[in-house]
Parts: C-alpha cells; sequence; structure tokens
C-alpha cells in the first residue's frame, strides 16, 4: 500500500539553501541553480508541474522533465553508473527501492529545502507550509532524504445521493455505524463491501480503530515491534468491533472473493452502501462512477465518545521527491523542490491530477468534486491528529502475514484471541530475526 521509512546514517553534502530564522530567512546558493541544465525525471505527470515556476524564476535555465513510470527499470541503472537525474519524483508502477539508495550514500539530504524560504513567501520557511506529520516518511535514521509529497488519505466511501434518498445521516460513532448497516441490509444492500483478496484494506481499518481509541502511541508500538503491542487493548476493541460486521451479517455477499475492483465496482453499483478505500477511489474508477453518485468519504468513526483522537484520520505521505547526491546539479534539484512545496504549485497538482499534497492550504478554496473534497476537508479539520504507521513498507512480509489473518478473522476462522496472538508470535519472530534490518519511530 504505501510509504515510508526511516534507515542508515550518513550525512551528506550541504544543501544550496541554508538554513533560516522566521524572521529573517535567507537563501544563500553555492552555484546558481539557473546555469546549469536541470534533469527531471518523474513517475507521474505532476511530478513535473514545478517546471514552469522553476524557469520562471530562472529564465536562462534549462529544464528537462520526463515522465517514466518504470523508473527501477530505467533510472536506476543511471544511479549505479554515476550519472543519475538531478530530481526524481518516485512513483508509478514500478519506483526505485530507496532504502538501498540511502544505504549507497545516493540520496541527497534534504533539511535545506525545509529550512529555507518559502518559493512564495520569504518571511517563513518552507517547513511552515507543510501538513504536521508528513514530513516523518521521508527520514531515514533522522536525515531528510525524500519528501513525500502527496497526502493520501483513507475513510470510508459512500454515496452522498443514496444515502439522501433513503434519509441516513453518515455515523459519527461505531454503533451508529452499525446500526446503519442493519438499515442498508433491511433496504436490500449490501451494508459494508470489502476486497477478500486484498485484506490490507480491511485491517487499514482496524489499525485506524484502534488509533483512535488508545492514541498515536498505538500504532508507533507496532511500527517498534514492541512486546504485547498487537495485544493492545485498543487492538483488541478495534478488531472486536469490525467482528461486528460478521456477526450482524452487514458484509456484502461476495466480499471474501473479491479483488479491489469487483469490490469498488459493487460498490459504485449501489449494490453495497460503505466501502473502505483511500482517496485514489476516484482516479482508479472514473470511468465506472454514474453521473451524480456524488461520491463522499467519511472519516472511520470512533468506537465511543471516549476516543484519544476524535479527528483522528489515516493519512500517508507518499510519492517521494528526491535529489541525487551525485546531482550535476543538487542546487537546482533542492530549488526544484521548494519550487513544487509553493502552494500555486501544488493547487495545480490538485486540480490537473486530482491529488492532495502535504502543503498546507493548497487544496482550500478549488473548484474540485465531491471525493476529492471530502478528502481535504477531512484532511484539514485532521491537524495533528493524522494517524501513520510504516510497518507495511518496513516489513511487507510481515504486513501480508497480518493482513491475511485479519481476512481469516473476517471469514470466521479465528476467534479475537488467536488474531491478536498469531500477529503477535508474526511480530516477535520478527523482531527476532537478525537478518532483516529494523527501524524506529521516535
Amino acid at each position: 500500500m504505501l510509504k515510508r521509512r526511516t534507515v542508515l546514517q550518513g550525512a551528506l553534502a550541504g544543501a544550496v539553501l541554508s538554513g533560516c530564522s522566521t524572521d529573517t530567512p535567507v537563501s544563500v546558493p553555492t552555484v546558481d541553480p539557473g546555469s546549469l541544465p536541470l534533469d527531471v525525471v518523474a513517475g507521474a505527470e505532476y511530478g513535473g508541474f514545478a517546471a514552469a515556476a522553476y524557469r520562471k524564476k530562472y529564465p536562462s535555465a534549462s529544464v528537462t522533465s520526463v515522465v517514466d513510470p518504470l523508473l527501477r527499470d530505467k533510472v536506476l541503472t543511471r544511479f549505479q553508473a554515476g550519472g543519475p537525474p538531478d530530481v526524481v519524483l518516485n512513483a508509478g508502477a514500478k519506483p526505485l527501492e530507496l532504502p538501498r539508495l540511502v544505504a549507497q550514500g545516493q540520496l541527497a539530504d534534504l533539511r535545506g529545502v525545509l529550512d529555507a524560504p518559502a518559493w512564495d513567501n520569504d518571511k517563513a520557511k518552507v517547513s511552515d507550509g507543510i501538513l504536521p506529520g508528513m514530513l516523518e516518511s521521508g527520514q531515514y535514521d533522522g536525515t531528510q532524504r525524500t519528501i513525500n509529497y502527496v497526502a493520501t488519505v483513507y475513510g470510508l466511501w459512500y454515496s452522498a445521493a443514496l444515502f439522501q434518498r433513503h434519509g441516513w445521516d453518515v455515523p459519527r460513532t461505531w454503533p451508529q455505524l452499525l446500526a446503519l448497516g442493519t438499515e442498508m441490509k433491511g433496504a436490500g444492500l449490501g451494508a459494508f463491501v470489502y476486497p477478500g483478496n486484498h485484506p490490507y484494506y480491511v485491517l487499514e481499518l482496524v489499525l485506524t480503530l484502534a488509533a483512535k481509541a488508545g492514541g498515536h502511541d498505538v500504532v508507533k508500538r507496532i511500527d517498534n515491534l514492541e512486546d504485547g503491542a498487537w495485544r493492545d487493548s485498543a487492538m483488541i476493541r478495534a478488531i472486536s468491533a469490525v467482528g461486528e460486521l460478521v456477526k450482524r451479517g452487514l458484509l456484502a455477499p461476495g466480499s471474501a472473493k473479491y479483488d479491489h475492483i469487483a469490490a469498488q465496482k459493487r460498490f459504485l453499483a449501489n449494490k453495497a452502501g460503505m466501502l473502505p478505500c483511500g482517496n485514489w477511489l476516484e482516479n482508479e474508477m472514473r470511468a465506472s462512477i454514474p453521473a451524480n453518485f456524488a461520491l463522499t468519504m467519511f472519516a472511520v468513526p470512533p468506537l465511543d465518545g471516549s476516543t484519544a483522537l476524535p479527528r483522528g484520520l489515516h493519512v500517508a505521505a507518499t510519492a517521494p521527491y528526491l535529489v541525487a547526491e551525485k546531482a550535476k546539479n543538487k542546487a537546482g534539484g533542492l530549488e526544484f523542490l521548494r519550487a513544487a512545496l509553493s502552494r500555486d504549485v501544488a493547487a495545480q497538482v490538485t486540480t490537473e491530477a486530482n491529488q492532495l499534497t502535504i502543503v498546507r492550504g493548497a487544496a482550500d478554496g478549488l473548484e474540485i468534486g465531491t471525493a476529492l473534497r471530502s478528502a481535504r476537508d477531512l484532511l484539514g479539520a485532521a491537524g495533528d491528529q493524522a494517524i501513520t504507521w510504516y510497518f507495511d513498507s518496513w516489513y511487507p512480509a510481515f504486513a501480508t502475514a497480518a493482513a491475511q489473518a485479519t481476512g481469516e478473522f473476517l471469514a470466521g476462522g479465528v476467534p479475537v484471541s488467536d488474531w491478536s496472538g498469531k500477529i503477535q508470535l508474526a511480530a516477535d519472530e520478527l523482531k527476532k530475526d537478525k537478518a532483516v534490518t529494523k527501524y524506529h519511530r521516535a
């Protein structure tokens, strides 16, 4: 599914953009970025959107921006040969394996970009304009090696038009969601549909419920492979709450055998009332969304009224920008990232690519559809209650095992105690495995 990491040490050469205070920020390039050609390779088209702002500031600059989703096939060899692009947006079908490049000292330290004056406001730092909690995913043992640009929001989807026809309200607590599901079932709908072939979607729901109930430390302990993390009371409450969907017969028939596309098509055909998914849903299914469906996201509701994170929302910072340490125009690469983190460029990404970014307020006031608008509003409301975890990227085999156990639980194969025990045992074995590099969240 996505994200992040924190790994190996190694201070790389200094950035072109100097550190600054918010009172008198200054930028002191060691080299004129516009004096050298700038080579940008992006796994998605929006990765090159900052080129226009860069050219405007450096009129004599030559900027080449190439879109290629097969970065692992086309760009990795350039790093290995010592002639990498200056800037890479690591997105697309075959992204680069970043931990390996970090271990090889291939990625520049980007702290200077964050400490530099904002592109569009020289009275503030770049970092001042970034949403809370969105930088950690690009830190490797405390050093900012990437800036993950896209804010992917997770939640539950519904048709606002369908809800309006039936007079249904968006649930504010999990018991209200279960009650709504019962009404949906009575109306002939499968209340809740999920892709059984990809049970991570439901594991994501469980983790979000648990973090909302117990706070950020619940998922931090899971990331850090702490003893008993999967047996935490918040985790037990969360998986038990999801189990109520099974007990009450609220899962859409056939869900256990669906892939993600089949589940999404059933939902878009108004044969199911709610679907867990990230905000890429609209882009992925655009051709299948009926007119006047009013695709809308709501946040996973808390278990009850005494939740630790009432506005909690799972948000993953994805699509990492990086600057090569051995870039021919590293100064230009760092300036390009500074431009990309401006509100104007970020707004263009939202408008033209239908993506939310980590730039604070960049999507405010834009004319966008109900789907992205609802995700934007949830993201803005979450603030410092954005929920993040990284174990699925750090330890993908373990994450797959945890998801499979969750799928078995939904199929009625295991009780709650066996679910938590099975995953905790796998986490304990992973923790002891010296062949696997371990990561840590502060």
